[in-house]
């Protein structure tokens, strides 16, 4: 069996830390906990099944976007060769598409 190594962007780092900070206004402990759940369930599922996501049409991107939920949150990622790159990781009740569309097409 083939295991994909699985990195994190930096845009994926800040999205972790968004979301950690939003739990941590409820509960500190609560938020470094689901934070290490989520890296933890999307590096052991995406290191043996890099395709186990969806294809994310949505974006017109000319890479393959694909999303895998984990509880409220998304994480859009991409395969090259053997390494799995995390992109962004977004709470599900969040527009997605527009938040990637702004994205692709910042505003200067």
């Amino acid at each position: 069996m083939k295991i994909h190594k699985v990195v994190l962007t930096e845009t994926a780092d800040q999205c972790l830390l968004n979301i950690a900070e939003y739990i941590a206004l409820d509960s500190p402990v609560r938020a470094e906990t689901f934070i290490e759940e989520i890296v933890e369930s999307l590096t052991g599922t995406l290191s043996v099944f890099p395709l186990a996501g969806k294809v994310y049409e949505e974006m017109e991107a000319k890479i393959e976007i694909r999303s895998l939920p984990y509880k409220n949150y998304v994480s859009f990622y991409r395969v090259r060769n053997d390494v799995v790159e995390i992109l962004f990781i977004f709470n599900s009740a969040q527009n997605i598409k527009n938040i990637l569309a702004s994205m692709e097409n910042p505003r200067t």
